[in-house]
């Protein structure tokens, strides 16, 4: 497989990993989204298996931390996550006293997150795992992993929008409880 700057996929036709190669059916955009989420969560299980954060916990605090405090709401958008979803993540991070609620300055009624001192020294540690998961992919990904970075925020962008356009088609509203995406 070619990505679209001609990078090689190392292993792409593999018997683990083998990507639409000889003898695999022609499937949908969602299937192979799907299948690759499955493929990337089974990576990040097994990489970080003994460390101090699961995969998704992960996810969490590295949104946190790269907003710096944020809203639910926008942690929420970042994550592609229901705004509920998020929620039930983020009460036992804030229960282990890994973050904290702080006044939003310009609203009042809500509040920002922050990673405390053991919420950072909990990312930090993991961060070491999952870097080495990153590395290995970006190796198998042979020169190709900006392009297929920049591919993976377009389908995200989109999915998105198609989710939006089919609420509007269909005359239903979108999910209250999930976040609108950050532009």
């Amino acid at each position: 497989m070619r990505g679209t700057r001609g990078g090689t996929v190392r292993g792409a036709n593999t018997d683990q990993g083998r990507d639409r190669g000889e003898g695999a059916p022609e499937t949908s955009l969602l299937f192979e989204v799907f299948a690759l989420s499955q493929a990337v969560g089974r990576l990040l299980a097994e990489a970080m298996s003994d460390g101090p954060l699961t995969p998704t916990e992960y996810a969490v605090y590295s949104a946190i931390f790269e907003l710096e405090a944020a809203s639910p709401t926008q942690l929420a958008s970042r994550l592609g996550m229901r705004l509920t979803t998020f929620m039930d993540q983020f009460r036992p991070i804030e229960g282990r006293g890994h973050a904290r609620r702080i006044d939003h300055p310009g609203d009042r009624r809500s509040y920002l997150v922050t990673l405390t001192a053991d919420g950072l020294a909990a990312h930090r540690a993991a961060n070491r795992r999952f870097e080495e998961a990153h590395g290995a992919l970006v190796a198998e990904l042979a020169g190709a992993d900006a392009s297929a970075h920049d591919t993976l925020r377009a389908v995200r962008i989109a999915s998105d929008a198609a989710r939006a356009d089919l609420a509007r088609s269909t005359g239903a509203r979108p999910s209250r409880r999930t976040a609108r995406p950050l532009r």
